[in-house]
């Protein structure tokens, strides 16, 4: 995992306190999600009944080095539910969550929902089976709070499970022409989704290396750039959020020696929900293999 870029601790110990102390005596009509990945998911199951507001927006802040500040806290102070990624990618929000009690209204997706452990790949996100389970996890939430929209909550929870299962299908097609083959990743971003496609990533500890923003290893390196050169691998996925040196080396060389290569973007453009995203994420792929 990725290094932490943790603010000071007492800092941050003023600023959930101050989160604590600004709760509203509202209706509590805001749910919030760390990144704005799952805006689309959670709106789409509350519908109208609720506003969902994401802390992260934009693709260039980094979620891994991220700090919150007063408002990020009374936003969460005041939420009905809030949403996290979980696995360290968000820790951040639940030091928020303990100083305002609101235990009992967050959801940690990769914990609670994929009932997955630390040290399993945090990018979740990105296997749409997954996003099925935590539209299911909120639809369920919601139905426990507010029992009256029980039936609302429900019916819009199985229409956007099944527009989400367009995407699976898309995928389904896809995997006979993705089975078998191989690829680089500048970082382990698409995991889930290469795994539903049966695609093996073959440069895992090169890509662990950059995600926790250490060197990768000069075997690893020389590895990947003689995979580059004589083609082993079917194509290159790029964090676009992530620069380094060695990125652009690697990318370089991919040019170079006419390997296909992918950029995804670790959290959503503004412009783009969840859907969109990951549609375009899949055509991609398949622009590259059915070539």
């Amino acid at each position: 995992m990725r290094k932490r870029n943790f603010i000071l601790l007492a800092l941050f110990s003023l600023l959930i306190v101050l989160g604590g102390c600004s709760r509203r005596n509202a209706s509590q009509k805001i749910i919030t999600t760390t990144v704005n990945t799952y805006k689309e998911p959670i709106q789409s199951v509350v519908g109208d009944k609720y506003q969902v507001e994401s802390i992260i927006k934009s693709v260039n802040v980094d979620p891994h080095s991220f700090s919150a500040s007063s408002n990020n806290a009374k936003q969460v102070a005041d939420s009905r539910l809030i949403v996290a990624n979980g696995l360290g990618y968000d820790d951040w929000v639940e030091k928020i969550v303990a100083a305002n009690s609101q235990e009992d209204n967050m959801i940690d997706f990769s914990r609670d929902v994929l009932k997955k452990d630390n040290g399993d790949n945090e990018h979740v996100w990105f296997g749409v089976k997954n996003v099925q389970k935590l539209s299911r996890a909120v639809y369920k939430h919601m139905a426990k709070v507010d029992p009256k929209n029980r039936t609302y909550y429900q019916a819009n929870f199985k229409e956007y499970y099944l527009k989400l299962n367009r995407l699976i299908q898309r995928e389904k097609a896809l995997k006979k022409y993705t089975a078998g083959k191989k690829a680089y990743v500048t970082e382990p971003l698409p995991y889930y989704l290469l795994k539903d496609l049966d695609v093996t990533i073959a440069n895992q500890h090169f890509a662990k290396a950059i995600e926790e923003d250490t060197d990768p290893s000069i075997k690893d390196v020389k590895n990947m750039e003689t995979g580059l050169k004589n083609h082993k691998v079917s194509f290159l996925v790029v964090n676009k959020q992530v620069t380094s040196g060695i990125i652009t080396k690697m990318t370089t060389l991919a040019k170079k020696h006419h390997v296909p290569i992918i950029y995804f973007t670790e959290t959503l453009p503004s412009d783009l929900g969840y859907y969109s995203w990951m549609d375009q994420n899949i055509s991609q792929i398949e622009r590259i293999v059915k070539e």
